[in-house]
Protein backbone atom coordinates (compact mmCIF):
# COMPACT_ATOMS: atom_id res chain seq x y z
CA UNK A 1 0.00 0.00 0.00
CA UNK A 2 1.26 3.13 -0.93
CA UNK A 3 0.43 4.75 2.52
CA UNK A 4 3.07 3.27 4.21
CA UNK A 5 5.41 5.40 3.01
CA UNK A 6 3.77 7.92 5.95
CA UNK A 7 5.92 5.52 8.25
CA UNK A 8 8.84 4.74 6.39
CA UNK A 9 8.58 1.05 7.90
CA UNK A 10 7.03 -1.94 5.52
CA UNK A 11 9.26 -4.70 7.08
CA UNK A 12 8.74 -6.05 10.69
CA UNK A 13 12.58 -5.69 11.45
CA UNK A 14 12.61 -6.17 15.35
CA UNK A 15 15.30 -3.38 15.40
CA UNK A 16 13.27 -1.07 13.78
CA UNK A 17 11.30 0.96 16.28
CA UNK A 18 8.65 2.06 14.20
CA UNK A 19 7.98 -1.54 13.23
CA UNK A 20 5.89 -1.82 16.90
CA UNK A 21 3.56 1.14 15.31
CA UNK A 22 2.37 -0.95 12.45
CA UNK A 23 2.25 -3.86 14.39
CA UNK A 24 0.02 -2.18 16.80
CA UNK A 25 -2.24 -1.32 13.77
CA UNK A 26 -2.08 -5.06 12.68
CA UNK A 27 -3.25 -6.57 15.72
CA UNK A 28 -5.91 -3.83 15.92
CA UNK A 29 -7.23 -4.59 12.59
CA UNK A 30 -6.85 -8.21 12.54
CA UNK A 31 -7.83 -9.05 15.99
CA UNK A 32 -9.12 -5.78 17.81
CA UNK A 33 -6.04 -6.50 19.99
CA UNK A 34 -5.33 -2.83 21.31
CA UNK A 35 -1.56 -2.61 22.22
CA UNK A 36 1.39 -0.16 22.55
CA UNK A 37 2.97 1.37 19.58
CA UNK A 38 5.92 2.30 21.30
CA UNK A 39 9.03 0.00 21.39
CA UNK A 40 9.69 0.91 24.81
CA UNK A 41 7.22 0.44 27.61
CA UNK A 42 5.08 3.26 29.23
CA UNK A 43 2.24 4.28 31.82
CA UNK A 44 0.22 5.82 29.18
CA UNK A 45 -2.10 2.76 28.75
CA UNK A 46 -2.99 3.14 32.45
CA UNK A 47 -3.60 6.89 31.91
CA UNK A 48 -5.51 5.87 28.98
CA UNK A 49 -7.62 3.82 31.40
CA UNK A 50 -8.07 6.36 33.94
CA UNK A 51 -8.84 8.87 31.52
CA UNK A 52 -11.93 6.82 30.25
CA UNK A 53 -13.30 6.05 33.86
CA UNK A 54 -13.02 9.84 34.63
CA UNK A 55 -14.87 11.22 31.75
CA UNK A 56 -17.11 8.42 32.41
CA UNK A 57 -17.44 9.64 36.26
CA UNK A 58 -17.54 13.05 34.87
CA UNK A 59 -20.95 12.70 33.04
CA UNK A 60 -22.29 10.39 35.52
CA UNK A 61 -21.73 13.43 37.59
CA UNK A 62 -23.80 15.51 35.72
CA UNK A 63 -26.69 13.38 34.69
CA UNK A 64 -27.06 12.13 38.29
CA UNK A 65 -26.34 14.69 40.62
CA UNK A 66 -23.11 13.79 43.30
CA UNK A 67 -25.06 12.21 46.06
CA UNK A 68 -26.43 9.60 43.63
CA UNK A 69 -23.86 8.91 41.87
CA UNK A 70 -21.65 8.38 44.52
CA UNK A 71 -24.29 6.12 46.35
CA UNK A 72 -24.87 4.07 43.38
CA UNK A 73 -20.97 3.85 42.79
CA UNK A 74 -20.59 2.38 46.06
CA UNK A 75 -23.74 -0.01 46.24
CA UNK A 76 -21.60 -3.07 47.30
CA UNK A 77 -25.06 -5.35 47.59
CA UNK A 78 -26.11 -3.24 44.44
CA UNK A 79 -23.32 -4.58 42.57
CA UNK A 80 -23.29 -8.01 43.51
CA UNK A 81 -27.22 -8.26 42.62
CA UNK A 82 -26.01 -7.20 39.40
CA UNK A 83 -23.75 -9.75 38.85
CA UNK A 84 -25.92 -12.27 39.31
CA UNK A 85 -28.61 -10.78 37.30
CA UNK A 86 -26.17 -10.64 34.46
CA UNK A 87 -24.80 -14.03 35.01
CA UNK A 88 -28.97 -15.13 34.98
CA UNK A 89 -29.45 -13.96 31.24
CA UNK A 90 -26.14 -15.48 30.12
CA UNK A 91 -27.32 -18.98 31.69
CA UNK A 92 -30.88 -18.66 29.89
CA UNK A 93 -29.20 -17.60 26.99
CA UNK A 94 -27.18 -20.81 27.23
CA UNK A 95 -27.86 -22.08 23.34
CA UNK A 96 -27.11 -18.60 21.93
CA UNK A 97 -23.66 -18.48 24.19
CA UNK A 98 -22.66 -21.62 23.19
CA UNK A 99 -23.25 -20.94 19.59
CA UNK A 100 -20.99 -17.51 19.70
CA UNK A 101 -18.33 -19.18 22.02
CA UNK A 102 -18.25 -22.44 19.45
CA UNK A 103 -18.43 -20.57 16.56
CA UNK A 104 -15.54 -17.88 18.04
CA UNK A 105 -13.26 -21.05 18.75
CA UNK A 106 -13.16 -22.28 15.39
CA UNK A 107 -12.89 -18.75 13.82
CA UNK A 108 -9.80 -17.88 15.86
CA UNK A 109 -8.16 -21.58 16.05
CA UNK A 110 -8.70 -21.40 11.90
CA UNK A 111 -6.71 -17.97 11.92
CA UNK A 112 -4.16 -19.46 14.53
CA UNK A 113 -3.93 -22.15 11.56
CA UNK A 114 -3.57 -20.07 8.56
CA UNK A 115 -0.60 -18.13 10.63
CA UNK A 116 0.98 -21.06 11.62
CA UNK A 117 4.20 -20.88 9.68
CA UNK A 118 4.42 -17.61 8.88
CA UNK A 119 7.66 -16.58 9.72
CA UNK A 120 6.69 -12.71 10.07
CA UNK A 121 5.14 -13.73 13.66
CA UNK A 122 8.17 -14.63 14.98
CA UNK A 123 9.38 -11.00 14.08
CA UNK A 124 6.77 -9.96 15.81
CA UNK A 125 7.03 -11.05 18.68
CA UNK A 126 11.06 -10.38 19.11
CA UNK A 127 10.04 -6.77 18.11
CA UNK A 128 7.99 -6.58 21.08
CA UNK A 129 10.23 -8.07 23.75
CA UNK A 130 13.09 -6.52 22.54
CA UNK A 131 12.08 -3.93 25.01
CA UNK A 132 10.25 -5.34 27.03
CA UNK A 133 10.42 -8.12 29.72
CA UNK A 134 7.43 -10.65 29.39
CA UNK A 135 5.83 -9.55 32.74
CA UNK A 136 5.92 -5.86 31.32
CA UNK A 137 4.19 -7.08 28.03
CA UNK A 138 1.46 -9.03 30.11
CA UNK A 139 0.63 -5.81 31.79
CA UNK A 140 0.78 -3.83 29.16
CA UNK A 141 -1.38 -5.84 27.32
CA UNK A 142 -4.38 -6.47 30.18
CA UNK A 143 -4.56 -2.88 30.86
CA UNK A 144 -5.34 -2.06 27.19
CA UNK A 145 -7.39 -5.10 27.16
CA UNK A 146 -9.31 -3.32 29.93
CA UNK A 147 -9.57 -0.07 27.73
CA UNK A 148 -11.77 -2.32 25.48
CA UNK A 149 -14.22 -4.02 27.32
CA UNK A 150 -16.89 -5.10 24.58
CA UNK A 151 -14.13 -5.75 22.07
CA UNK A 152 -15.38 -10.02 21.97
CA UNK A 153 -19.15 -8.48 21.28
CA UNK A 154 -19.35 -5.81 19.30
CA UNK A 155 -16.84 -6.36 16.61
CA UNK A 156 -18.19 -9.69 15.96
CA UNK A 157 -17.93 -9.01 12.10
CA UNK A 158 -14.34 -10.37 12.31
CA UNK A 159 -15.77 -13.79 13.30
CA UNK A 160 -16.51 -15.19 9.72
CA UNK A 161 -17.90 -18.42 10.72
CA UNK A 162 -20.91 -16.77 13.00
CA UNK A 163 -20.98 -14.52 10.15
CA UNK A 164 -21.68 -16.95 7.32
CA UNK A 165 -24.67 -18.76 9.68
CA UNK A 166 -26.24 -15.01 10.48
CA UNK A 167 -26.70 -14.30 7.01
CA UNK A 168 -27.85 -17.72 5.96
CA UNK A 169 -30.30 -17.67 9.23
CA UNK A 170 -31.46 -13.92 7.60
CA UNK A 171 -31.45 -14.72 4.19
CA UNK A 172 -33.93 -17.88 5.34
CA UNK A 173 -36.03 -15.55 7.30
CA UNK A 174 -36.35 -13.05 4.29
CA UNK A 175 -38.11 -15.48 2.01
CA UNK A 176 -39.50 -17.76 4.35
CA UNK A 177 -43.77 -17.02 5.63
CA UNK A 178 -43.30 -15.59 9.18
CA UNK A 179 -46.64 -14.82 11.50
CA UNK A 180 -46.77 -10.99 12.25
CA UNK A 181 -45.23 -11.12 15.25
CA UNK A 182 -42.92 -13.21 17.26
CA UNK A 183 -43.85 -14.57 20.73
CA UNK A 184 -43.33 -11.66 23.21
CA UNK A 185 -43.82 -11.20 26.68
CA UNK A 186 -46.92 -11.64 29.11
CA UNK A 187 -47.85 -8.51 28.65
CA UNK A 188 -49.22 -9.36 25.56
CA UNK A 189 -46.96 -7.63 23.43
CA UNK A 190 -43.77 -8.61 21.90
CA UNK A 191 -40.04 -7.04 20.71
CA UNK A 192 -40.52 -8.14 17.19
CA UNK A 193 -43.57 -7.86 14.68
CA UNK A 194 -43.65 -8.21 10.85
CA UNK A 195 -40.24 -9.16 8.55
CA UNK A 196 -38.83 -5.54 8.84
CA UNK A 197 -37.11 -4.17 5.41
CA UNK A 198 -33.78 -4.39 7.38
CA UNK A 199 -33.51 -7.90 7.28
CA UNK A 200 -32.43 -8.00 3.13
CA UNK A 201 -30.20 -4.86 3.70
CA UNK A 202 -28.29 -6.87 6.21
CA UNK A 203 -28.22 -10.56 4.89
CA UNK A 204 -27.15 -8.74 1.30
CA UNK A 205 -24.38 -6.67 3.21
CA UNK A 206 -23.46 -9.56 4.84
CA UNK A 207 -22.69 -11.50 1.58
CA UNK A 208 -21.26 -8.84 0.07
CA UNK A 209 -18.43 -8.45 3.20
CA UNK A 210 -17.77 -12.21 3.16
CA UNK A 211 -16.83 -11.68 -0.24
CA UNK A 212 -14.84 -9.13 0.60
CA UNK A 213 -12.97 -10.90 3.30
CA UNK A 214 -12.01 -13.80 1.17
CA UNK A 215 -10.49 -11.30 -1.46
CA UNK A 216 -8.81 -9.43 1.09
CA UNK A 217 -7.51 -12.56 2.22
CA UNK A 218 -6.65 -13.54 -1.40
CA UNK A 219 -4.67 -10.71 -1.92
CA UNK A 220 -2.64 -11.04 0.92
CA UNK A 221 -4.26 -8.24 3.04
CA UNK A 222 -5.66 -10.91 6.12
CA UNK A 223 -5.20 -7.91 8.74
CA UNK A 224 -5.30 -4.68 7.19
CA UNK A 225 -8.10 -3.33 5.36
CA UNK A 226 -8.01 -3.86 1.31
CA UNK A 227 -8.47 -1.31 -0.61
CA UNK A 228 -6.91 0.97 -3.19
CA UNK A 229 -9.51 1.03 -5.36
CA UNK A 230 -11.94 3.32 -6.03
CA UNK A 231 -12.22 6.23 -3.74
CA UNK A 232 -15.76 5.40 -2.80
CA UNK A 233 -14.40 2.53 -0.99
CA UNK A 234 -13.21 4.43 1.65
CA UNK A 235 -16.09 5.16 2.99
CA UNK A 236 -18.17 1.89 1.96
CA UNK A 237 -15.99 -0.56 3.60
CA UNK A 238 -16.02 1.22 7.25
CA UNK A 239 -19.47 1.79 7.25
CA UNK A 240 -20.46 -2.19 5.87
CA UNK A 241 -18.24 -3.39 9.11
CA UNK A 242 -20.52 -1.11 11.13
CA UNK A 243 -23.24 -2.65 9.70
CA UNK A 244 -22.47 -5.88 9.64
CA UNK A 245 -20.99 -5.50 13.41
CA UNK A 246 -24.50 -4.09 13.95
CA UNK A 247 -26.67 -6.96 12.60
CA UNK A 248 -24.88 -9.54 14.70
CA UNK A 249 -24.77 -7.39 18.32
CA UNK A 250 -28.51 -6.77 17.31
CA UNK A 251 -29.10 -10.20 17.62
CA UNK A 252 -27.55 -11.02 21.32
CA UNK A 253 -29.09 -7.83 22.51
CA UNK A 254 -32.65 -9.56 21.22
CA UNK A 255 -31.19 -12.67 22.89
CA UNK A 256 -30.25 -11.03 26.35
CA UNK A 257 -33.10 -8.66 26.51
CA UNK A 258 -35.62 -11.86 25.70
CA UNK A 259 -33.42 -13.93 28.73
CA UNK A 260 -34.34 -11.80 31.50
CA UNK A 261 -38.52 -12.08 30.87
CA UNK A 262 -39.65 -14.38 33.88
CA UNK A 263 -42.15 -15.72 31.67
CA UNK A 264 -40.28 -16.89 28.92
CA UNK A 265 -39.81 -20.69 28.50
CA UNK A 266 -37.09 -20.55 26.35
CA UNK A 267 -34.76 -18.11 24.47
CA UNK A 268 -35.02 -18.83 20.55
CA UNK A 269 -33.08 -16.34 18.27
CA UNK A 270 -36.24 -14.50 16.59
CA UNK A 271 -34.52 -12.81 13.06
CA UNK A 272 -37.17 -10.01 13.56
CA UNK A 273 -36.63 -8.97 17.16
CA UNK A 274 -33.06 -8.78 15.75
CA UNK A 275 -33.41 -6.79 13.18
CA UNK A 276 -35.91 -4.43 14.55
CA UNK A 277 -33.20 -2.79 16.60
CA UNK A 278 -30.98 -1.64 13.46
CA UNK A 279 -29.54 0.67 12.56
CA UNK A 280 -29.39 1.64 16.96
CA UNK A 281 -27.60 -1.32 16.97
CA UNK A 282 -25.02 -0.77 14.58
CA UNK A 283 -24.33 3.01 16.52
CA UNK A 284 -23.69 0.51 19.61
CA UNK A 285 -21.06 -0.97 17.84
CA UNK A 286 -19.39 2.51 16.93
CA UNK A 287 -19.68 3.52 20.17
CA UNK A 288 -18.70 0.92 21.48
CA UNK A 289 -15.54 0.65 19.44
CA UNK A 290 -14.57 3.65 17.31
CA UNK A 291 -11.52 3.05 16.41
CA UNK A 292 -12.03 -0.25 15.04
CA UNK A 293 -14.02 2.34 12.30
CA UNK A 294 -11.71 5.56 12.44
CA UNK A 295 -8.55 3.16 11.81
CA UNK A 296 -10.27 1.80 8.58
CA UNK A 297 -11.62 4.75 7.42
CA UNK A 298 -7.81 6.93 7.59
CA UNK A 299 -5.77 3.81 6.14
CA UNK A 300 -8.25 3.39 3.47
CA UNK A 301 -8.32 7.17 2.83
CA UNK A 302 -4.27 7.60 3.27
CA UNK A 303 -4.16 5.09 -0.05
CA UNK A 304 -5.46 7.94 -1.89
CA UNK A 305 -3.42 10.96 -1.06
CA UNK A 306 -0.67 12.48 -2.61
CA UNK A 307 2.52 12.37 -0.52
CA UNK A 308 2.86 16.23 -0.07
CA UNK A 309 -0.12 15.83 2.39
CA UNK A 310 2.37 13.73 4.97
CA UNK A 311 4.12 16.84 5.53
CA UNK A 312 1.03 18.72 6.58
CA UNK A 313 -2.00 18.52 9.46
CA UNK A 314 -3.46 16.13 7.85
CA UNK A 315 0.00 14.03 7.85
CA UNK A 316 0.76 14.70 11.38
CA UNK A 317 -2.88 13.51 12.65
CA UNK A 318 -2.48 10.26 10.58
CA UNK A 319 0.47 9.19 12.05
CA UNK A 320 -0.75 10.09 15.65
CA UNK A 321 -4.30 8.31 14.99
CA UNK A 322 -2.42 5.12 12.78
CA UNK A 323 1.03 5.20 14.24
CA UNK A 324 0.72 6.28 17.75
CA UNK A 325 -1.88 6.67 20.67
CA UNK A 326 -4.50 7.64 18.27
CA UNK A 327 -6.41 4.10 18.49
CA UNK A 328 -6.59 4.42 22.53
CA UNK A 329 -7.36 7.63 23.19
CA UNK A 330 -10.36 7.19 21.17
CA UNK A 331 -10.72 4.16 22.49
CA UNK A 332 -10.29 5.89 26.09
CA UNK A 333 -13.15 8.55 24.98
CA UNK A 334 -15.71 5.84 24.10
CA UNK A 335 -15.99 4.72 27.78
CA UNK A 336 -18.48 8.17 27.76
CA UNK A 337 -21.00 6.38 24.97
CA UNK A 338 -20.04 2.39 25.88
CA UNK A 339 -23.16 2.03 27.33
CA UNK A 340 -25.25 2.83 25.65
CA UNK A 341 -25.85 -0.68 24.18
CA UNK A 342 -27.81 -1.26 27.17
CA UNK A 343 -30.64 0.97 26.11
CA UNK A 344 -30.89 0.49 22.56
CA UNK A 345 -31.84 -3.45 23.49
CA UNK A 346 -34.83 -1.52 24.90
CA UNK A 347 -35.59 0.92 21.87
CA UNK A 348 -37.05 0.12 18.19
CA UNK A 349 -33.79 0.78 16.71
CA UNK A 350 -34.01 3.95 15.97
CA UNK A 351 -31.45 6.45 16.38
CA UNK A 352 -33.34 9.31 18.69
CA UNK A 353 -34.78 6.24 20.59
CA UNK A 354 -30.78 5.56 21.68
CA UNK A 355 -29.98 8.84 22.62
CA UNK A 356 -32.52 9.50 24.35
CA UNK A 357 -32.22 5.54 25.77
CA UNK A 358 -28.89 6.47 27.15
CA UNK A 359 -29.43 9.43 28.34
CA UNK A 360 -32.04 7.67 30.68
CA UNK A 361 -29.64 5.06 31.55
CA UNK A 362 -27.38 7.38 32.29
CA UNK A 363 -30.29 9.76 34.62
CA UNK A 364 -31.44 6.59 36.65
CA UNK A 365 -28.41 3.85 36.76
CA UNK A 366 -25.34 5.87 35.99
CA UNK A 367 -23.17 4.90 39.10
CA UNK A 368 -24.58 1.21 38.43
CA UNK A 369 -23.35 1.43 34.79
CA UNK A 370 -19.59 3.16 36.22
CA UNK A 371 -19.60 0.62 38.51
CA UNK A 372 -20.06 -2.17 36.00
CA UNK A 373 -17.58 -0.88 33.70
CA UNK A 374 -15.52 -0.71 35.80
CA UNK A 375 -15.39 -4.53 37.34
CA UNK A 376 -15.58 -5.55 33.97
CA UNK A 377 -12.00 -3.73 32.77
CA UNK A 378 -10.17 -4.81 35.97
CA UNK A 379 -11.46 -8.60 35.19
CA UNK A 380 -10.87 -8.03 31.33
CA UNK A 381 -7.32 -7.02 32.66
CA UNK A 382 -6.48 -9.52 34.46
CA UNK A 383 -7.34 -12.63 32.23
CA UNK A 384 -5.67 -11.11 29.07
CA UNK A 385 -2.18 -10.77 31.52
CA UNK A 386 -2.46 -13.90 32.59
CA UNK A 387 -3.07 -15.70 29.16
CA UNK A 388 -0.36 -13.72 27.84
CA UNK A 389 1.63 -14.53 30.78
CA UNK A 390 1.83 -17.80 30.56
CA UNK A 391 1.45 -18.15 26.50
CA UNK A 392 4.68 -15.72 26.02
CA UNK A 393 6.49 -18.35 28.73
CA UNK A 394 6.53 -20.94 25.34
CA UNK A 395 9.76 -20.25 23.41
CA UNK A 396 9.45 -17.73 20.17
CA UNK A 397 7.70 -19.18 17.59
CA UNK A 398 5.56 -17.97 14.54
CA UNK A 399 2.59 -18.63 16.05
CA UNK A 400 2.91 -17.74 19.87
CA UNK A 401 1.83 -13.37 19.50
CA UNK A 402 -1.09 -15.22 17.56
CA UNK A 403 -1.90 -17.59 20.09
CA UNK A 404 -1.74 -15.11 23.01
CA UNK A 405 -3.86 -12.63 21.27
CA UNK A 406 -6.46 -15.41 20.96
CA UNK A 407 -6.28 -17.06 24.53
CA UNK A 408 -6.50 -13.60 25.73
CA UNK A 409 -9.72 -13.02 23.70
CA UNK A 410 -10.60 -16.64 24.76
CA UNK A 411 -10.42 -15.40 28.24
CA UNK A 412 -12.05 -11.98 28.00
CA UNK A 413 -15.46 -12.88 25.63
CA UNK A 414 -17.41 -14.21 28.76
CA UNK A 415 -16.33 -10.91 30.43
CA UNK A 416 -18.13 -9.40 27.44
CA UNK A 417 -21.22 -11.24 27.64
CA UNK A 418 -21.37 -10.38 31.40
CA UNK A 419 -20.72 -6.35 30.60
CA UNK A 420 -23.59 -6.72 27.92
CA UNK A 421 -26.18 -8.59 29.91
CA UNK A 422 -25.51 -6.10 32.84
CA UNK A 423 -25.78 -3.33 30.85
CA UNK A 424 -28.65 -4.98 29.33
CA UNK A 425 -30.33 -5.28 32.94
CA UNK A 426 -29.23 -1.33 33.59
CA UNK A 427 -31.30 -0.40 30.44
CA UNK A 428 -34.83 -2.29 31.72
CA UNK A 429 -34.36 -0.65 34.84
CA UNK A 430 -34.04 2.77 33.68
CA UNK A 431 -37.49 2.35 31.31
CA UNK A 432 -40.54 4.85 32.55
CA UNK A 433 -43.33 3.08 34.31
CA UNK A 434 -46.70 4.16 33.43
CA UNK A 435 -48.62 4.43 36.43
CA UNK A 436 -52.61 3.63 36.77
CA UNK A 437 -54.80 7.20 36.15
CA UNK A 438 -56.10 8.99 39.52
CA UNK A 439 -60.02 9.79 39.79
CA UNK A 440 -59.76 13.53 39.33
CA UNK A 441 -62.10 15.90 41.33
CA UNK A 442 -64.83 17.52 38.90
CA UNK A 443 -63.52 21.00 40.03
CA UNK A 444 -60.16 20.56 38.84
CA UNK A 445 -59.21 22.21 35.68
CA UNK A 446 -59.10 20.62 32.28
CA UNK A 447 -55.22 21.31 32.19
CA UNK A 448 -54.56 20.26 35.01
CA UNK A 449 -56.92 16.65 34.83
CA UNK A 450 -55.18 15.57 31.38
CA UNK A 451 -51.24 16.29 33.01
CA UNK A 452 -52.35 13.61 35.50
CA UNK A 453 -54.20 10.83 33.21
CA UNK A 454 -52.23 7.87 31.76
CA UNK A 455 -53.47 4.39 30.19
CA UNK A 456 -54.42 2.25 32.91
CA UNK A 457 -54.21 -0.66 30.19
CA UNK A 458 -50.00 0.47 30.20
CA UNK A 459 -49.02 -0.05 34.24
CA UNK A 460 -46.37 -2.91 32.85
CA UNK A 461 -43.23 -0.70 31.41
CA UNK A 462 -43.00 -3.45 28.50
CA UNK A 463 -46.12 -2.36 26.91
CA UNK A 464 -44.97 0.72 25.93
CA UNK A 465 -42.49 -1.85 23.37
CA UNK A 466 -44.91 -2.70 21.00
CA UNK A 467 -43.85 -4.13 17.79
CA UNK A 468 -42.49 -1.84 14.94
CA UNK A 469 -44.02 -1.13 12.01
CA UNK A 470 -42.12 -1.74 8.56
Amino acid sequence: MAGWSIWAQSAPDPSNPGAVALLALRRWCGSLTLSSPRSAPGSHGVWVLLAGWGLLLVLVLMAQGPGRAIRQLFDIPGHIQLIGQGIRRIRRSASAVAILIGLAVLSWTGAQALLFWREGGRADLRALIRTRSLGELAVEQGVLAAVTPLRDVAGLADNMPLLIVAVIALFRASIEPQDDEEPGPATGRSFGGPRPGWTTLAWGTGFVYILYRIVARLAGSPELPYGNCLVIETILIPLGMAFVDGFLLAWLLATLRNAGLDDTDEVRFAPAQAIALMPAASIACLAALPARYVAAFVLLANDHLPTSVHSTEIGHYIRWQLGDWGLADIQSAAMLTVGMAGAIAWTRGGSADAIRGYGRLLAAEGGHLLAALMLAGMACGVLSGVAYAVVLLLPPQPWVLNAADSYAHYATLPIGLWTLAAMIELGGRSLPVARRAQKVPRHVPDDEEHAEMSDPESSDPMSSFAAPST
